[in-house]
């Protein structure tokens, strides 16, 4: 009887030692660098950007008319190609003062927010500037 509970003893350690072993080789597969946390990639504010020239602004409804939109360098691959003038929804604590006509813009948005038939999308962020 003696024999067969140390018998069980013994198997059970041996399954508790491969069951951390079999963790700890799991852990050194899993890529350091890249981030698995849902939250940590859904709280990145530019899924896209891309960039224009301003050509009117709209403080009452919130809008910037961008003329020569394409998507920025980080964003494409190949030459640059002009997708057109879209109006821009500019994000709720925008400072319309720090846009003019003429101006160099950054937009950042969600792709979920592009509407392609009416040339529309709500920017994340909007800056001067390339």
């Amino acid at each position: 009887m003696k024999s067969k509970a140390n018998l069980f003893l013994f198997g059970s350690v041996i399954i508790i030692l491969l069951a951390v072993a079999l963790v700890a080789i799991l852990n050194k597969s899993t890529p350091s660098g890249s981030s698995t946390d849902v939250r940590a990639r859904a709280g990145t504010p530019n899924t896209l950007k891309l960039v224009g020239i301003v050509n009117a602004v709209n403080e009452a409804k919130g809008t910037v008319q961008v003329t020569s939109i394409q998507f920025a360098d980080t964003n494409r691959a190949g030459a640059p190609k002009n997708l057109g003038n879209w109006s821009v929804t500019a994000p709720a604590a925008f400072n319309f003062a720090s846009v003019a006509p003429g101006i160099a813009v950054t937009i950042g948005v969600a792709a979920s927010t592009f509407n392609v038939a009416n040339h529309a999308v709500t920017a994340i962020t909007l800056t001067a500037g390339n």
